[in-house]
């Protein structure tokens, strides 16, 4: 039975006494998820409790990245921090190695298709390839600006791996989108989302917004990009949800659409695996995922005018990541105080 997203549904909460800020699966099905006090917690499923099972302690910071791997059939844990480390976890929460992973924020890790190989990136505005067994750093790509165009701060905030292996898609606090040649770290194709991007040069003299989530689609053709629009007041989120689907290669905007009736920033995509559906979480003045059908996508013409059928269920307090269970027809949600467990239906 296709994916509908009205049948999507609340099955139960995982509770925490803070924000978790990043979420993964291992292979045991366990659920860990990354906090803002320093540690990653670990939730099980199969247990009928909602309450830590167990508790990693490593990061000085919040831990914002994690990546589940599979390395000779044994589950290996890689956790990205605010303290700008990389740190690789057995199964049983023992460091394994840590290592500097930028000279900045790590923001979002992510691995290959394959799992040999990891992409992160960070606050210095790099996009490192790192080999995922020995944690050796394999090349860096540059080219984000790194200042904003009033000459500010940035940060680099969101990377993607399309579904071959072959691109790798990266986004900045300006609303720059980076498409990258996996082998060799060439430069594909750039483009740029200025609607992502809101700076107040009056009151705050800040800027607000980002490319904060991206996502191929099945094919590697689309890439979408996610966040806020243009905010009244850089002191809050209380901006439009905003997505636009581009064909990166041209680059042309295909699709530019947001949530009816909801406000806030999109904070990750993930693809259904069915490849229709784009799920997107975030939060302003409350939490939400949104889904979007973006296959087929409509014909070349207006993006604004795009008919993409879109949905979205609340979500209680802001989401900040989000994991695909296919096997299991499940969407794990992590943010504010809990981790969720949502039914797809089926």
């Amino acid at each position: 039975m296709p994916f509908d997203p009205a049948r999507v549904k609340l099955a139960t909460s995982f509770k925490h006494a803070g924000t978790f800020f990043s979420l993964c699966q291992d292979a045991d099905g366990r659920l860990l998820a990354g906090s803002d006090d320093f540690a990653i917690h670990v939730f099980d499923p199969a247990v009928k409790k909602t309450d830590t099972v167990a508790k990693w302690e490593r990061h000085e910071s919040y831990v914002s990245a994690l990546v589940a791997l599979k390395q000779g059939g044994k589950s290996v844990i890689v956790s990205g921090s605010y303290d700008r480390s990389l740190v690789w976890w057995d199964a049983a929460g023992k460091v394994l190695r840590a290592v500097e992973g930028h000279q900045g924020w790590v923001r979002q890790v992510v691995p290959t298709p394959d799992g040999s190989r990891l992409v992160s990136v960070g606050d210095d505005m790099l996009v490192k390839i790192w080999d995922a067994a020995s944690g050796k750093f394999v090349r860096g790509m540059e080219g984000h600006a790194t200042r904003t165009p009033q000459g500010h701060v940035t940060a680099l905030y969101s990377v993607a791996v399309s579904g071959d292996g072959k691109r790798i898609a990266s986004g900045d606090r300006h609303g720059e989108v980076r498409v990258w040649e996996a082998d060799g770290g060439k430069l594909a194709s750039t483009f740029q989302v200025p609607t992502l991007y809101t700076y107040d040069p009056r009151q705050r003299k800040r800027s607000m917004g980002g490319v904060r989530a991206l996502a191929f689609s099945k094919d590697g053709r689309f890439l979408a990009a996610g966040g806020i629009g243009q905010i009244g007041n850089v002191d809050g989120l209380g901006g439009p949800i905003h997505l636009e689907v581009w064909d990166w290669k041209k680059p042309e905007a295909r699709v530019v659409t947001g949530a009816k009736r909801q406000n806030g920033m999109i904070g990750q995509l993930v693809l259904h695996p069915e490849g229709d559906w784009l799920i997107g979480a975030g939060g302003g003045g409350s939490g939400f995922l949104a889904f979007w059908k973006v296959n087929p996508l409509p014909a070349s013409g207006d993006p604004k005018k795009a008919d993409v059928s879109e949905q979205h269920q609340k979500f209680d307090g802001h989401a900040h990541a989000v994991v695909l269970n296919p096997s299991r027809n499940e969407l794990y949600v992590a943010g504010y105080r809990k981790v969720d467990v949502w039914g797809l239906g089926g």
